[in-house]
């Protein structure tokens, strides 16, 4: 299964092109150009340096959100752009589920079990967040788990339902930032920083494991594709506070 994948959430701009399991191209910048500018440059490179057109794609996968509000519409244009008349499959991932992937190679490696919190900053001193577990099973293998719903928590809510915890705990994401500064719990610590962003390898990942598991995959259309917010808009929110 040849799979593109993209994240436009956040700061990162990250795309892949990997074909079962294998990496066939990668690009990740953190820069000050916008994703408007950086990503269909990404992808158009992805693709023609694997002498590859959209056509012989057998899936497209999203970062759907939460995130960046543009960035998050982005991200899914762009995917329903190239799929428009294609009839490829489009899988949307929680970026935080994706973000979560990173860690899957440290977690084989290491052998033993521990939490993985991303976090993006939501503004505010509020984070969206979520808690996988990654532990090893009885024949050896790695398995992630999710133990906590996509959320936007306060950084004190956060560190509450964290210090509960027994296991060590691993944040991953761009708003460690908040965590480095508000919570203070000796069980928690930011992942390496190269294993922190955005990456389009694991929104490939977590695409393949969500396609592979659903019963109907015929729902993975570019139609049904839409973006995934936790709050309202800023828009929205100032229209109400208009009328409330």
């Amino acid at each position: 299964m040849k799979i593109l994948a993209i994240d436009t959430t956040a700061v990162t701009a990250a795309a892949a092109l990997v074909e079962d399991g294998h990496i066939l191209g990668t690009y990740q910048q953190n820069g000050t150009l916008t994703h408007s500018e950086t990503m269909l440059n990404m992808v158009e490179n992805l693709l023609a340096n694997a002498h590859t057109t959209a056509d012989d794609l057998d899936l497209l996968a999203v970062s759907a959100g939460p995130g960046s509000f543009t960035g998050v519409r982005i991200g899914v244009s762009i995917i329903k752009g190239l799929a428009f008349g294609k009839n490829i499959p489009c899988v949307p991932v929680s970026t935080l589920d994706a973000l979560a992937e990173n860690l899957r190679p440290m977690a084989e490696a290491l052998g033993h079990d521990f939490y993985v919190c991303p976090v993006m900053d939501a503004r505010r001193s509020q984070v969206y967040t979520a808690l996988f577990l990654y532990e090893t099973d009885a024949d050896g293998n790695t398995v992630k788990t999710r133990v906590w719903e996509d959320d936007m928590l306060s950084a004190a809510e956060l560190s509450a339902h964290l210090s509960a915890l027994e296991l060590p705990v691993l944040f991953v994401g761009e708003g460690c930032r908040v965590t480095q500064r508000e919570i203070h719990l000796p069980h928690c610590k930011e992942a390496p920083e190269a294993v922190r962003y955005q990456s389009g390898v694991s929104v490939a990942s977590a695409a393949r494991a969500v396609y592979e598991a659903a019963e109907d995959k015929s729902v993975f259309t570019d139609l049904a594709l839409k973006p995934t917010y936790l709050r309202p808009s800023q828009a929205e929110r100032e229209r109400a506070e208009k009328q409330g």
